[in-house]
């Protein structure tokens, strides 16, 4: 696959973005989080770039090319999805900020699956946040769920459509190198809770890897 569009690298999706948790703070927190050796391939790399500049964009076009190439669609780089697909994240069911909620949890659920985010490593990032550019609503989302034990239904409870579940999938993998059992089994569970089928999975998959340059 090729690199991202140039209207994702921008942050750019046809009707805005959210409200709370896209932009800076999808991309603050994968910098925060930069001990994980995916996180720091993605932070520097095109995802990262469209994760700090607009959070729902990169993983829309994720899981939009995933899902067409699982279709047979062509076409050898990620790829926008349209206005009125499912993925658009004006489209989103329950609205971009939910949606944007969904992914930071995803996100930091996915990080989590090693087991690298322990008591020392949260306060570190607990401290870091503070420093961030954000609203009260929004350090205290990300410290809560940074605080939550490791829990995959705390994902799939975001997953209204099969297009988001998709999305969600592929947001817990963004910060991910799943390369040992445990993260192999978080992904596992993740698949079953948000009743994703095998073949989508292993393309969000291919898609993820090459989106971060792996």
């Amino acid at each position: 696959m090729g690199a991202l569009p140039p209207e994702v690298r921008q942050g750019q999706m046809p009707g805005g973005s959210g409200q709370l948790l896209t932009g800076a703070l999808a991309g603050g927190v994968l910098g925060l989080l930069a001990g994980n050796k995916r996180v720091r391939k993605v932070a520097t790399g095109a995802a990262g770039t469209a994760l700090t500049l607009g959070g729902l964009a990169a993983v829309a076009a994720i899981g939009y090319t995933a899902w067409q190439r699982q279709r047979g669609g062509a076409g050898t780089g990620l790829q926008l999805p349209p206005p009125d697909s499912g993925f658009a994240p004006e489209r989103a069911p329950q609205g971009q900020d939910r949606l944007a909620r969904g992914i930071m949890v995803a996100m930091i659920q996915g990080a989590k699956a090693d087991g690298h985010i322990d008591a020392a490593e949260q306060a570190r990032i607990f401290g870091q946040i503070e420093a961030l550019a954000l609203d009260a609503d929004a350090k205290a989302f990300v410290m809560d769920e940074l605080a939550a034990p490791a829990d995959v239904t705390r994902v799939a409870a975001f997953a209204a459509t099969p297009e988001v579940a998709a999305e969600l999938y592929a947001a817990a993998l963004l910060p991910m190198n799943p390369d040992t059992p445990e993260e192999r089994q978080f992904l596992g569970r993740l698949q079953t809770e948000l009743r994703l089928d095998p073949g989508l999975a292993g393309e969000i998959e291919d898609a993820v890897r090459a989106a971060a340059g792996a």
